[in-house]
């Protein structure tokens, strides 16, 4: 046996993570992929945010006899798939999620055949990368039949990936040396959630506001409400959606503004417009955390907040 080649690669990026590296993710043999890989002699190795296959330079021809007929047609659904469970304990409520769970999963696989590939993402191994795509998928269609166990749909894993066989080169390493390993990224988003301030304590201070230094965040005035202990505090929202982050990048200020501006509904309050009378009461407000997470209905539209609290 020859030496053993890169066959192929997945990189999981996430935007919730300060370095953009996913974490945390365990990879699971599905349906007959460990038998396979078996078969074909192939290492795989996952550190949590990708995963790798190694084999020897025949590898590949023998992936691809284990699914074609005799006609070289490959057999229908022949893929190498994984059950993808996250164990990062930011994970689940830092993660952008379009699956109804515990319905559905996230069915992750290469876009068609032909389409572009992600160039930006290359480096001088290979050409380019190709961008994995993910959608929802319900637990009882008739893909997942095959590659779940009873385990799976009791403890259901965030994804199950698939790449089609007849999407490998038709010639390994060894005939094609550039044409390996295969490479794809799989983009994650954190989760944007409407950040709620909770200033508990005594604030006296006249129209109090909080303002975002890069103008980009604007956030209501505050307004008089309770904890689910009765405590009275002061709720200051933002008015769209903040992304989470690991480490936020965001500087929101809390200010008064002796003018009252900050609490009249004004443009400069819409927009976090910082002013140059303003009294910086907090230079840097303390950021939403992934696991702090509760369920409102704003303007009749239901909501993930981020509760952040501030005590004085």
């Amino acid at each position: 046996m020859g030496p053993y080649h890169p066959l192929l690669q997945v990189d999981v990026a996430h935007g919730y993570y300060a370095d953009g590296r996913c974490r945390g993710l365990r990879f699971v043999p599905a349906g007959t992929t460990a038998e396979r890989l078996r078969r074909a002699d192939a290492l795989v190795r996952a550190d949590g945010g990708s995963l790798r296959v190694h084999g020897p330079a025949e590898a590949i021809d023998r992936l691809r006899a284990d699914a074609e007929d005799l006609s070289g047609t490959f057999e229908e659904g022949a893929a190498l798939s994984w059950a993808v469970f996250a164990t990062d304990d930011d994970f689940a409520c830092g993660t952008e999620d379009a699956a109804d769970r515990p319905r559905e999963l996230l069915w992750v696989e290469p876009p068609p055949a032909g389409h572009a590939v992600d160039a930006d993402h290359a480096d001088s191994t290979v050409d380019a990368i190709g961008t994995l795509e993910a959608r929802p998928k319900a637990l009882d269609a008739s893909e997942l039949t095959p590659l779940l166990t009873p385990h799976d749909r009791r403890v259901i894993p965030f994804a199950l990936l698939s790449l089609p066989l007849s999407r490998l080169p038709a010639h390994g390493p060894s005939r094609d040396p550039a044409g390996w390993p295969v490479r794809y990224r799989w983009p994650l988003a954190p989760r944007a959630t409407v950040w709620k301030y909770c200033l508990l304590g005594d604030w006296t201070e006249p129209a109090l506001a909080v303002v975002d230094l890069a103008g980009e965040t604007g956030f209501t005035a505050p307004v008089p409400e309770r904890l689910d202990d009765g405590t009275p505090m002061l709720a200051i929202r933002s008015r769209g959606l903040v992304p989470l982050a690991q480490r936020p990048a965001h500087r929101f200020q809390l200010r008064s503004r002796p003018d009252g501006a900050a609490g009249d509904g004004s443009a400069s309050a819409t927009h976090g417009t910082p002013r140059t009378h303003d009294k910086v009461l907090i230079r840097r407000l303390p950021s939403a955390a992934a696991q702090r997470l509760a369920r409102e209905t704003i303007a009749g539209q239901p909501a993930l907040v981020s509760e952040i609290h501030v005590h004085r």
